[in-house]
């Protein structure tokens, strides 16, 4: 269920600030502790609410490269796949860890880029 709760808090930060301005921020220590920003990333967004960081960044990779990036990094920091989906306006993966989740979304835009959202939820 946590799983689910993470992946819609990335969700709904995504259509929140889907039509802002980006800009460059600092990217979460927590965060960054986990998962770094993926190369060729520019951090645009980050916010934090109770247990929940969440972060929204920009890139010129492919979507396929960036959820690689990702997969092989947190499988080697103990996270574990929970759930993964390959939907026609994004692709998502769910990580879990000692009651943690970590969820990354991928959005394609018209302009070539992509906008990759992170949710980071202890416990």
């Amino acid at each position: 269920m946590k799983c689910g709760v993470c992946f819609v808090s990335v969700c709904c930060l995504v259509l929140a600030l889907g039509t802002v301005a980006l800009a460059q921020v600092a990217y979460p220590p927590l965060l960054a502790a986990e998962a770094a920003p993926c190369p060729g990333c520019s951090v645009a967004m980050a916010a934090k609410d109770g247990n929940a960081i969440q972060a929204m960044l920009q890139s010129s990779e492919p979507a396929d490269k960036i959820l690689a990036y990702y997969r092989e990094t947190l499988t080697a920091k103990g996270w574990e796949v929970a759930l993964e989906m390959d939907m026609a306006q994004a692709k998502t993966l769910s990580f879990e860890r000692g009651g943690a989740t970590l969820a990354v979304a991928i959005l394609p835009q018209e302009n070539g880029k992509s906008v990759v959202t992170l949710g980071l939820e202890t416990p």
